[in-house]
């Protein structure tokens, strides 16, 4: 089982679904809760390479990015960024995960909306030099700047 989660860490755009049923001899095929507590404590340990959620929330999210739409505009050596949608904002209220592209000069990028800000060390592919954040949609503008 442990196998499954280092695949799906390793991979891109890859969903894996956990089924059990039943625990400590009770359901089907049952798995001791020891063996559970084990294999959840390594899924936990991979929360850096993986997003765990529920089937609601993988839902909200697809949602969220087909009905999203994001305006870039650039000034003063800052990036900003506005993330919005249509969808019920009670409702849909996950953030996505966006991809800006920076200054390769920039060592060092800080991302801040709202009260949360990052720093964030770019990465590169073969477009230049980018940064992988999280941000909320419909509740104010993204600053991206060198830091």
């Amino acid at each position: 089982m442990k196998s499954w989660i280092d695949t799906t860490a390793a991979k891109d755009n890859i969903w894996l679904v956990l089924a059990i049923h039943g625990v400590d001899g009770i359901g089907w095929e049952a798995l001791t809760s020891e063996l559970l507590d084990e294999y959840f404590q390594y899924l936990k340990s991979k929360d850096g390479d993986l997003w765990i959620a529920t089937f609601a929330d993988a839902t909200k999210y697809m949602r969220e990015r087909m009905s999203s739409t994001i305006k870039t505009a650039e000034k003063d050596g800052k990036i900003t960024v506005t993330l919005t949608h249509s969808l019920d904002k009670t409702m849909y209220d996950i953030p996505l995960t966006l991809k800006t592209y920076v200054s390769s000069n920039w060592k060092g990028v800080q991302v801040k909306q709202g009260r949360e800000n990052k720093r964030i060390r770019p990465q590169r592919d073969a477009k230049g030099s980018y940064v992988l954040y999280q941000a909320y949609p419909n509740t104010g503008a993204v600053e991206v700047s060198g830091a």
